[in-house]
């Protein structure tokens, strides 16, 4: 019993002594001083067009061995709004021997938007392989990051009674944590397009009573990968277009032949 006593204090005696042998050395490692650093205590106000550069105003850093460090100091992280809208900014830098110093400070943006969608082609669809193929029809921005579509998600495709394709729900989040959805219609064809109706753009945004002129958003008409401008002359267009009442709605450009058959939709946003 006493040996079995003896050997458990042993191994306690071990793991302390190691534990200890690790902690001095680690610390042995580090020499000098750690760097300072500082940051103004007010609201960095920001436009969302101004870069790294300029969250770095008004941020200082010193070390006793290297001087001003102040040309290494960089932006370590940048956090999601806040409830104030503001984003907290980490600032880090480093000395010469690897010591460390942190400080952080609040930015906020003066001409912020949320992001926005695009549609890139026609949501006139015949068929998909599976439902991330409904991202191949749009595109997403934020005025902080740039293009986002790689972070667009598909929240819902929904269906009608007859269960054909009646709209699908898109949403993407940007760097300050906010997030667009939007949903947007889905015109199903039941037989594939052998003409390209090709647009200058496949959703617009207007105010309330604006008049729209929807063959002045056609590009070309495409057959058998030849661009054909007399088929222009055979689109036919209808639309549930209301001026006045805010909403969204549709133009839909048809070519319907008896052997061939085209078609496309401008959606238009109207908003107060």
């Amino acid at each position: 019993m006493k040996k079995n006593i003896g050997f458990f204090l042993l191994v306690i005696c071990l793991v302390v002594g190691y534990g200890a042998f690790i902690f001095l050395w680690d610390h042995s490692q580090v020499s000098g001083t750690a760097p300072t650093i500082s940051a103004p205590t007010s609201v960095l106000e920001l436009s969302v067009e101004d870069d790294e550069e300029d969250m770095l105003e008004g941020v200082s850093a010193t070390d006793d061995e290297d001087g001003s460090l102040t040309d290494r100091v960089y932006i370590e992280s940048i956090s999601t709004f806040d409830e104030n809208q503001e984003r907290t900014v980490t600032y880090t830098v480093f000395d010469s021997d690897d010591n460390v110093a942190r400080t952080t400070r609040k930015i906020k943006y003066t001409d912020y938007e949320a992001p926005v969608f695009n549609i890139e082609k026609a949501l006139c669809i015949y068929y998909v392989t599976s439902t991330e193929e409904y991202k191949d029809y749009v595109s997403a921005s934020s005025v902080v990051d740039g293009d986002i579509s790689s972070s667009i998600t598909i929240d819902s495709v929904n269906y009608d009674d007859s269960y054909n394709l009646e709209s699908v729900t898109y949403s993407v989040t940007d760097s300050c944590g906010m997030t667009t959805t939007e949903t947007y219609r889905i015109t199903s064809i039941n037989y594939y397009a052998t003409i390209d109706i090709e647009l200058e753009e496949y959703l617009i945004t207007v105010d309330v009573g604006q008049t729209i002129y929807p063959s002045s958003y056609i590009d070309c008409v495409i057959e058998d990968d030849i661009e054909h401008e007399a088929s222009e002359y055979d689109i036919e267009i209808s639309d549930n277009y209301q001026a006045y009442t805010p909403g969204t709605y549709e133009f839909i450009y048809r070519i319907d032949r008896s052997t061939s058959y085209g078609i496309t939709k401008l959606t238009v946003i109207v908003e107060e």
